[in-house]
């Protein structure tokens, strides 16, 4: 229905257009608005052959050679479909008197049909061809956005079970060693998981329930620790009326674990500060390094690699992200944006 109503608009305003030029050459409404109504059918010959069957068939298959035969072919007939109609219909109506041939003696006469037809189908290719365009283009965002929703999804599933098979181990550790610190831990855990399992399927979470589930990973983290554990968590800033992208700061925290105190096997410490700014969430992470540290490539894991894609993708150019590995301390530095609710 809609190309319908587009094929209507275009071939209105097309005689609109055309009758009004005409007319200032010569007034006379009645003569024009039956002339270009008379040699519609011939036109509309000429345009949709030329769009539905000499641009998909030929044109856009590179076969320019046929394509100009063809269209040169259809360009004959519709100048003498387009003669014809015109002279059984304005001719005996405004020029009765007229002695006219259905084939003209003189040629001359032919080239205004002739620039009648290619104007119009020219036209209707132009429009086509750009609609045509604007489609792709249109279709290729969409794939691209949906390409980028399934890589982001992607990542978050691989970066779930990352954190959480640590935790499960600390958990193992402490159901042998301390069943009622393990029974806190599982109720932090089941915390971790609903966040994860419901709340983190969304594009964008409320930085209140993002702050809590980071919070219940370094209470589990810091209860599996213990007094080895030099711990200092501190948020700043309002909270509230305010989103972002899920486990995006978890990562870095977890890696703080995984890849610097958990292969500390002395005193350990870890500074972690979030401050909310208007518009702006900053972080600022801190950990304690061994001197015998030596990360390999498949030690670093997913989570930073697949962090940092995360904020490609949500944030292009408008993150910051400074990160360095010093000899006895790895630091972080992280800038995003904030959404307002």
């Amino acid at each position: 229905m809609k190309k319908l109503v587009r094929h209507g608009v275009f071939w209105c305003l097309y005689i609109l257009f055309t009758v009004g030029i005409y007319y200032v050459q010569e007034p006379n409404l009645g003569l024009h608005i039956t002339y270009e109504l008379a040699s519609l059918p011939a036109k509309f010959l000429m345009v949709y052959a030329t769009l539905y069957f000499i641009l998909p068939q030929f044109v856009l298959k590179k076969k320019y050679g046929l394509a100009f035969l063809q269209f040169a072919i259809l360009l004959i007939v519709g100048i003498f479909f387009l003669r014809l109609l015109v002279w059984v219909t304005v001719y005996p109506i405004y020029f009765p008197d007229l002695d006219t041939k259905l084939i003209p003696s003189n040629p001359t006469k032919l080239i205004s049909p002739l620039l009648d037809l290619i104007i119009v189908s020219s036209m209707a290719v132009v429009i086509k061809l750009l609609r045509d365009r604007e489609k792709q283009q249109l279709d290729h965002l969409n794939r691209s956005k949906s390409n980028i929703q399934n890589e982001l999804q992607l990542l978050k599933s691989q970066l779930h079970p990352h954190f959480l098979f640590n935790i499960l181990n600390g958990l193992y550790a402490q159901i042998l060693e301390n069943p009622e610190k393990a029974s806190h831990m599982v109720v932090q855990l089941s915390d971790l998981l609903r966040f994860i399992l419901y709340e983190a399927k969304e594009s964008l979470v409320d930085v209140e329930e993002d702050l809590e589930c980071l919070g219940n990973y370094i209470a589990l983290e810091q209860m599996r620790y213990g007094n080895k554990l030099d711990l200092s968590y501190t948020v700043l800033g309002i909270t509230v009326h305010k989103k972002i992208p899920p486990l995006l700061l978890l990562p870095f925290v977890e890696n703080s674990f995984k890849h610097g105190i958990s292969k500390d096997y002395e005193k350990c410490w870890i500074r972690c500060k979030i401050e909310f700014f208007e518009d702006i969430l900053m972080l600022d992470l801190e950990n304690s390094k061994p001197s015998f540290f030596e990360e390999s490539q498949t030690e670093n894991g997913i989570g930073l690699k697949n962090v940092k894609q995360r904020l490609d993708h949500v944030f292009p150019r408008r993150y910051d992200l400074t990160i360095n590995d010093m000899e006895d301390r790895f630091l972080i530095n992280l800038k995003i944006p904030i959404v307002k609710k």
